[in-house]
């Protein structure tokens, strides 16, 4: 798989609005970001996944991480999606691959509470970049993500959940999604779920990605389960 070759097609005009929002908000929200083939292929892959690894409602909590050590698939994607090459203009450096996670949860499960995601890194600066597809249509209903536009250019605690965290500041806004559509966002962002009245599937995946100039510490290594925690690839 070619990132170069499968590039999301915008003009120069979308890509610098895009480049122009990230740096602003700290995310960017991508509409109609895989087609219906697209979309069916993934999930095809995660219903195989979860068939010969682990079945996603089998997991506590909702969220299996790691996807990329186990399926060569999702290693590939995580590795030369089309998405690439507009995040590494987004955040203008290399990126770093870290992980692929699955997501789903329920109503019985806990929401993903106010956090970024650079928490706990084991790179310094803690620059970096995600991508959250997903794969059925998520609302308000059923438990959308919100984000705080701007707090990437702010510090907040490195603990989780954020303490003392206003969620109804002004500056939050809701993303609900139709399956298909994505969004791109800084590790540094706080972001949420809310939760869950609809019981509804939400499953989404997550691409991480630290910036490729960043450093590893060699003094966190050890929390990180990420396959390239030590051996760095820089797309």
């Amino acid at each position: 798989m070619n990132a170069d070759d499968q590039a999301l097609e915008l003009t120069e005009t979308e890509e610098e609005k895009l480049r122009e929002d990230f740096d602003r908000d700290g995310f960017v929200v991508l509409r109609g970001y895989l087609n219906a083939e697209e979309l069916r292929e993934m999930r095809i892959h995660c219903e195989e996944y979860a068939g010969r690894v682990k079945a996603l409602d089998d997991v506590a909590g909702g969220v299996i991480k790691g996807l990329d050590q186990d399926d060569p698939w999702f290693r590939d994607y995580l590795e030369g999606g089309k998405h690439i090459p507009l995040m590494k203009r987004l955040i203008s450096d290399g990126l770093a691959p870290d992980n692929v996670t699955w997501i789903n949860k329920s109503k019985s499960i806990e929401r993903t509470m106010p956090h970024y995601d650079a928490i706990g890194s084991y790179l310094t600066p803690p620059s970096g970049v995600s991508l959250w597809i997903a794969l059925d249509d998520i609302d308000r209903n059923n438990g959308c993500l919100h984000y705080e536009k701007g707090s990437h250019l702010r510090d907040f605690p490195n603990a989780y959940p954020l303490p003392n965290y206003d969620e109804q500041n002004e500056n939050v806004v809701a993303v609900e999604a139709r399956a298909g559509d994505a969004v791109m966002h800084s590790t540094k962002v706080i972001h949420f779920s809310i939760d869950v009245v609809e019981e509804r599937p939400r499953h989404a995946m997550v691409y991480a990605y630290w910036g490729g100039s960043a450093k590893i510490n060699p003094n966190a290594p050890a929390r990180s389960k990420s396959a390239y925690a030590e051996n760095r690839l820089v797309l």
